[in-house]
């Protein structure tokens, strides 16, 4: 009898633990509640969904609109941020990967190729935002009639123009035919 009662004492503490995470903390006009909630739907989303999703490989998108329509019709929020997760990963996909319908042989490539993306995309943000401050400091520089900083500037922002267009693939050779052809026309 004692072994029965534990084991409904502690479903029903797994129950209630879990409702918990499904109604969320009251987050109006409450900053802490609303940075943990948030911190719980990016885990859940973010990294749960992204990584279900990179292990599904191409079908993530159709299971991932699935999860959201059962999250919706039994009113779990969990659920449907963990869906929304799953159908983001669809973008990480790189062409080639080995689609989730070949069985698990493929999860690690497409593990790697979800990691690898995320990391790309990281980059060329991080890359975006310096060419960005670098664009700026520039232009500061150049209003503030000031040759030397002018110069430092910008050739901060040139080297960092250079690294975008090394990520993203573009040469300088094809810079200049883009500016050929401007001369042309």
């Amino acid at each position: 009898m004692s072994k029965k009662k534990n084991r409904y004492k502690q479903e029903a503490k797994k129950r209630h633990f879990l409702s918990g995470m499904n109604e969320g903390l009251p987050t109006k006009g409450n900053t802490k509640n609303t940075v943990l909630e948030t911190g719980k739907d990016i885990l859940v989303g973010v990294l749960g969904g992204g990584l279900i999703g990179a292990i599904i490989g191409k079908p993530s998108l159709p299971v991932g609109i699935i999860t959201t329509g059962v999250g919706h019709y039994t009113g779990n929020k969990l659920v449907q941020i963990l869906g929304i997760g799953i159908m983001s990963a669809s973008g990480f996909q790189k062409s080639g990967t080995v689609s989730g319908l070949e069985g698990m042989e493929g999860m690690k490539e497409r593990l790697q190729a979800y990691k690898e993306t995320l990391q790309e995309k990281f980059y060329l943000d991080k890359i975006l935002k310096k060419v960005g401050e670098e664009s700026a400091e520039t232009i500061i520089a150049a209003k503030n009639d000031d040759d030397a900083r002018l110069t430092a500037e910008s050739a901060d922002l040139l080297y960092h123009l250079i690294v975008l267009l090394v990520a993203r693939g573009v040469s300088l050779t094809d810079i200049a035919n883009e500016l050929a052809q401007r001369r042309k026309g």
